[in-house]
């Protein structure tokens, strides 16, 4: 009876240390496009975003997290964006942007100019607001949805000390998480 215990006890604490929880977990499919439209459900891809400066220096963030909401058009959430190592991680949006319907769980976007917006505090009342952000104007973005897979590229004038900007070209891609 007491060996039954300690195997029951050692059970127990294996099982409450495997935690699967923190692990992602990929989709095989993706039901949130269907006939090349949005169905209005958020789609969440995990992985690589590069951000190339024009001085050449890169900085690769592999836990990259980029979101998609919408039913006609869409807004690409890209959760913790930074584009530098010593940048501070932005929350930054993308807000009703026009796509281009595929076919089957698939689309696609060319936006030649977007605004975004950030994630910024309040100035008055606390709190958090989405703000336009036009010196950080993305110009170039391109993307795709293709089944589990999402790529996105663009180039963003990054206002630096000085007055100079740098630009940076901003590579992603991900796997749809379920």
């Amino acid at each position: 009876m007491k060996k039954l215990l300690l195997l029951l006890c050692a059970a127990l604490a294996f099982a409450a240390c495997n935690n699967d929880d923190d692990e992602i977990r990929f989709a095989e499919t993706n039901t949130k496009i269907e006939n090349g439209s949005l169905t209005g459900s958020n789609m969440h891809f995990f992985g690589t975003a590069t951000a190339t400066a024009a001085n050449g220096s890169v900085y690769v963030d592999r836990q990259a997290e980029f979101e998609f909401a919408g039913l006609n058009d869409f807004t690409l959430y890209m959760h913790r964006t930074r584009f530098a190592a010593a940048m501070p991680a932005l929350e930054i949006r993308l807000y009703a942007q026009p796509y281009i319907p595929g076919t089957g769980d698939a689309l696609s976007f060319d936006l030649e100019r977007v605004v975004p917006e950030m994630r910024l505090p309040n100035e008055v009342g606390g709190g958090y607001a989405w703000k336009p952000m036009e010196a950080y104007t993305l110009t170039g973005v391109k993307g795709s949805v293709d089944g589990v897979t999402c790529r996105v590229s663009f180039s963003c004038d990054v206002p630096g000390q000085g007055g100079a900007p740098m630009t940076y070209e901003v590579t992603y891609e991900g796997k749809l998480k379920e």
